[in-house]
């Protein structure tokens, strides 16, 4: 049976970039398919990075026209293959907050007929980004995305970040944040997520501090794939 990973979260939490990465280490072990369910923002996609994907293994499917010029609000029928038997793992990359998560309302028979232990459903926290500011405001996020998504959100992940002016702070406000939230809802936190540089600094910091290890969950070390800075448009362009 296939494991299955389905990433929610507000716009701008970090999604996309981490089920790049999530998917690239997957397919180091086995099959694993991409299914970029982004029909919100044509702007900042998973499909972007192909060029990427595809030598590392990884099937990618994208909405029809995706980088074409040309965007439609449509899915690909091919979505329903990665429910078919075999092995492997599959990531979805939802659009963001409740708005993109509809999407994911269509498949529900699908998904109620995967095994609990296989179906990974983690919401992704920034705390730098206003839908997810604070308790109230990322309780109401993860009510609503949960509710038109048609599924129980599994995991919390803190991924406290300000693109290229990330530091261990921002993890430490997301840590916060991600108590808080698994507090109020009863859902664990699965992991903090960062560049390797950020995560150490953050490691140090929670032993020196005491933060409680539940809170933390695994780290899971991310290379910046999604990146997005006038440097980068002024030596590569858009």
């Amino acid at each position: 049976m296939k494991d299955y990973w389905v990433l929610l979260g507000s716009f701008g939490s970090g999604k996309s970039e981490l089920a790049l990465n999530m998917a690239i280490h997957a397919a180091k072990s086995g099959p694993c398919t991409l299914v970029d369910l982004d029909v919100i923002n044509p702007y900042f996609r998973t499909s972007e990075r192909a060029d990427v994907l595809e030598p590392a293994g990884v099937e990618l499917i994208m909405p029809p026209f995706a980088l074409d010029k040309i965007e439609i609000l449509s899915l690909s029928a091919r979505v329903y293959s990665v429910f078919t038997p075999g092995e492997g793992s599959v990531f979805f990359d939802v659009g963001g907050d409740h708005i993109g998560s509809v999407a994911l309302g269509q498949y529900k028979p699908h998904f109620q007929n995967i095994p609990k232990e296989k179906l990974h459903v983690l919401f992704i926290l920034n705390p730098l980004r206003p839908t997810a500011a604070d308790l109230d405001s990322a309780y109401a996020t993860i009510e609503k995305i949960q509710l038109v998504s048609r599924l129980s959100v599994t995991g919390i992940v803190n991924n406290g970040n300000l693109a290229g002016e990330t530091d261990h702070t921002h993890l430490v406000e997301g840590y916060e944040l991600s108590k808080a939230l698994s507090e109020k809802t009863g859902i664990p936190v699965w992991g903090t997520c960062g560049t390797q540089r950020v995560l150490d600094a953050f490691d140090a910091y929670a032993k020196e501090h005491g933060l409680d290890p539940t809170y933390i969950g695994q780290y899971q070390p991310i290379e910046v794939l999604m990146h997005r800075s006038w440097d980068k448009f002024l030596s590569e362009g858009l």
